[in-house]
């Protein structure tokens, strides 16, 4: 493994933010609590609002289309489906 390779894709980007008194102090507060630096929790929180966000507009989406949405639900009955008889050939061995 070429452990140069390795450690230049795990950087992290630097940026500078600006941010309200309180946000902070809390941010800091909370970081602290959970034993994370104040880079890796408000990354944490970065991403989560990022999934969040995509996730609404996912759902948006889905509610604009619902033709997908029962393609969907088709798929995941099918899974369903599929998966159940995958338990009946573990308990019949």
């Amino acid at each position: 493994m070429n452990t140069t390779a390795s450690m230049v894709t795990r950087m992290a980007d630097k940026v500078t933010l600006s941010l309200n008194p309180d946000t902070l102090a809390r941010a800091r507060a909370a970081a602290g609590q959970e034993g994370m630096s104040l880079s890796a929790w408000i990354d944490r929180a970065a991403r989560r609002e990022a999934l969040r966000h995509a996730a609404r507009r996912q759902d948006e989406w889905l509610a604009a289309n619902p033709e997908v949405r029962d393609e969907l639900d088709g798929f995941d009955r099918l899974a369903d489906n599929l998966e159940a008889g995958w338990t009946d050939l573990v308990e019949a061995a």
